[in-house]
């Protein structure tokens, strides 16, 4: 009984002396700001579009105003008293397939039906708050270093599959009618093609003013402005073109063309907010049959949300406030049983919002505009560094007590680690110095206690642009170019309370925004649905892998040419393939599940069964199980480009390529993996490598092909690595040593320095 919600108490007693400092915005406020908008489009819009899947799904008993109700009201609760404010809750596109069984269920039932099913939904909230509440209160939090890249990637592959399976379905659904109208075939047809157009309309220019950091046109702060809030500048426009098609269907109609989104004013809402009252007309053996569902709904919350709350606090962050799982854990089941008694659908922390939400308020800064800035501040540093020492004294990291974690801490360690903790590494991989952390002047930072170890600043003076970071403004990193070209390093992340908040009360006032709301063509929610799957897949490695084996074995060794996964150096093809294979076979099995029409409901168990699954029975199909830890690294890391000659040899001795096969001298521009702009010659500073950076919102950690060589060595040798200047043998680093910092690097003639285009036409 002892151990009863200990991890609950550590949570609350670990993260109650930040509060005060959450709220203290002392600098960085155009940049919580602006992530505060950027979350809010972000959460507002698939608000909308499950909203109108609500409405579709359960014949108008909910809709957008209980979705987003839900959402607003739940995420002012998260940002006030969560123990992680960068965590963004909402409404998932799971739950929206859980409440289709249940309504499917239900409807045709005697002593339910359309009338009590959102009473039934209440019972099945309060069962899984329950649920919830004890999953909190022993513990269960600490088991989430289980869950691997393996279970993560496969999760999100299956989000990115639904919805492109709404858009698919919403897109053909707009050229029929609905029931109980007049069959039309002018106005399906029209209404259909209109939609049609005006769903690509919306994708395509999203899809394109995502990557406008990487344009040359423009200033960057405009470019930023582009990238992070095109989507919904190109919505506003296809909802206004909209109306160039228009018109009603005449005596046969179907309907306005476009169709347009089908939600109620919110004051016309009434009887979703009595449902507590209704509770009550339920019969016992239905409220007995709730507890199916909800034990379904916890376990997706479970691996759902703590894997969300993981993504937002990943350790090449270095967050410096530590983490409160389990009360986060047991807020949701107060969440939960909330969302329940008035009407709405329960949620739950949501990808990709919650890391975005994180690199939103993440202060980058461009690897040259960084040189430029170390030439002219060193000095300026080497001062600063003195009087934080002398002004805030030695650092005591996040999350400990007299240097030992706290209870249930452990669990967290591998998000955040003491930067006190680790050895900065150049990349010649020898061990220069240690960075320790004191309070940032923003206030946004650890306090001063008392610990042992060194008191250099972090994040360095020469790495923290603030007029650069200021004037980006709107744009989260808008000053570097995050989608490739000019690197960017991760600085500093403001935790703080307010941009979450604030979203959450920009999603509430969208309430009052229903008419506007209305106006809406549902053809531009499918498109939005499309661009959200599309936009989900970079960075997951089993996409890039999945590419990787329909790409010709002849282009394969140009990828080796650029940056690329360390795993295509360490891993023999055959055993990429079978990984590959392999958990394309658990994705397609659990997504049929989902078309199953009553056992569909089912689909949240093989989710969670993915984490046992990776660490009982995967390691028995595999002969070398260094292997499968090398493919499901918990570090996203990326390897030098190699010369043509080095990749043709790799790529031989991999397996990716037949060997001396003339056509695999071929360079292509394989996407997915794109390599660092190292310009100019091989040995200037400009072309040397950073420890770590952001590339398509992504962090990766840089390593030798000396490190990946001796790597794979050992992994054939069945024996642990020795010591070598490599940044895969110790946890990667949280701070960053950029080039030309140190007289140490790779020698300047070596061929891997250098970027070289590649050569479609060879291809």
């Amino acid at each position: 009984m002892a151990a009863t919600a200990r991890g609950v108490r550590s949570d609350v007693s670990a993260r109650l002396p930040w509060y005060a400092s959450d709220w203290n915005l002392r600098s960085g406020k155009l940049r919580i700001l602006a992530a505060a908008t950027y979350i809010f489009l972000a959460s507002a819009i698939p608000a909308i579009a499950f909203g109108e899947q609500f409405y579709s799904e359960t014949d108008g008993l909910l809709s957008a105003v209980q979705v987003l109700a839900a959402t607003a009201i739940t995420g002012v609760v998260q940002a006030v008293v969560g123990g992680q404010p960068l965590l963004i809750v909402g409404v998932a596109e799971p739950i929206v397939l859980v409440y289709k069984y249940m309504y499917d269920f239900a409807k045709d039932q005697d002593g339910l039906g359309p009338q009590l099913f959102l009473a039934w939904c209440g019972w099945t909230c309060v069962w899984a708050s329950l649920i919830i509440l004890v999953l909190a209160v022993t513990n269960t939090c600490r088991h989430i270093d289980r869950f691997t890249r393996f279970a993560g990637e496969l999760f999100g592959a299956l989000i990115a599959l639904l919805f492109i399976q709404q858009a698919v379905k919403g897109t053909v659904e707009e050229f029929r009618q609905g029931a109980g109208t007049p069959l039309d075939p002018t106005w399906q047809l029209v209404n259909g093609l209109w939609s049609l157009f005006l769903a690509f309309a919306l994708l395509l220019p999203a899809l394109a003013l995502r990557r406008a950091r990487s344009w040359r046109f423009l200033k960057a702060g405009l470019r930023g402005l582009l990238a992070d809030y095109g989507s919904v500048l190109v919505l506003v426009a296809i909802s206004g073109l909209s109306f160039a098609v228009g018109g009603g269907g005449g005596s046969g109609g179907g309907g306005s063309v476009p169709r347009r989104v089908q939600s109620p004013n919110t004051w016309d809402v009434r009887s979703t907010w009595t449902v507590a009252g209704d509770m009550g007309g339920v019969e016992g053996k239905w409220i007995a049959g709730a507890l199916i569902p909800a034990v379904l709904i916890a376990i997706l919350f479970y691996f759902d949300h703590n894997v969300s709350s993981q993504l937002a606090q990943q350790e090449e962050f270095n967050l410096q406030k530590p983490s409160a799982y389990h009360w986060d854990m047991l807020l949701l089941g107060l969440m939960t049983l909330v969302c329940g008694l008035l009407g709405m659908p329960p949620v739950n922390g949501v990808l990709p919002q919650s890391p975005m939400h994180t690199k939103a308020l993440t202060k980058v800064a461009g690897r040259r505009a960084a040189m430029k800035q170390r030439d002219t501040g060193q000095q300026e540093q080497e001062q600063q560094q003195g009087s934080a020492a002398a002004a805030n004294g030695p650092f005591r990291p996040a999350g400990r007590s007299n240097g030992a974690l706290l209870p249930d801490q452990a669990a967290s360690r591998h998000i955040h680690p003491s930067p006190t903790a680790l050895p900065l590494l150049p990349l010649n991989g020898t061990a220069t110095s240690k960075v320790a952390a004191p309070a940032a002047k923003d206030g946004n930072s650890l306090p001063p206690s008392p610990a042992v170890g060194d008191s250099s600043e972090w994040p360095p003076p020469a790495l923290m642009p603030e007029a650069a970071a200021e004037a980006a403004g709107a744009g989260a990193g808008a000053e570097c170019d995050i989608d490739g070209g000019d690197e960017v390093v991760p600085v500093h992340v403001y935790e703080q309370r307010v941009s979450g908040l604030l979203q959450s009360l920009g999603v509430g006032a969208c309430l009052a925004a229903m008419p506007a709301i209305r106006q809406i063509p549902t053809a531009a929610l499918w498109g939005y649905f499309a661009f959200m799957a599309l936009e989900s897949l970079p960075g997951n490695q089993l996409w890039d892998r999945t590419l990787l084996l329909a790409t010709d074995p002849h282009c394969r060794p140009a990828l080796l040419e650029q940056g690329h996964a360390p795993y295509l150096e360490t891993v023999p093809f055959r055993v990429i393939a079978t990984f590959t294979a392999f958990q394309l076979t658990l994705l397609l099995c659990v997504y049929a599940l989902t078309w199953a029409p009553i056992a569909g409901i089912l689909f949240p168990v093989p989710i969670l069964l993915l984490v046992p699954l990776r660490h009982r029975i995967l390691p028995r199909f595999f002969r070398n199980p260094k292997h499968l830890n090398e493919l499901d690294a918990a570090h996203q890391e990326v390897a030098e480009p190699l010369s043509r000659e080095q990749a043709l040899e790799e790529a031989a001795s991999q397996g990716l390529a037949a060997a001396g096969s003339g056509a695999s001298r071929a360079r292509s521009e394989a996407g997915g993996l794109a390599a660092p702009d190292g310009g100019g010659d091989g040995g200037s500073d400009g072309d040397m490598l950073p420890d770590c950076e952001v590339q398509r919102l992504r962090v990766l950690h840089h390593l030798s092909h000396e490190s990946l060589t001796r790597r794979r060595q050992s992994l054939e040798a069945g024996q642990p690595p020795s010591p070598v200047p490599s940044h895969s043998t110790v946890p990667p680093p949280p701070a960053v040593r950029l080039p030309g910092t140190t007289g140490s690097g790779s020698s300047s003639g070596s061929p891997r320095q250098r970027r070289r285009p590649c050569d479609v036409s060879r291809c």
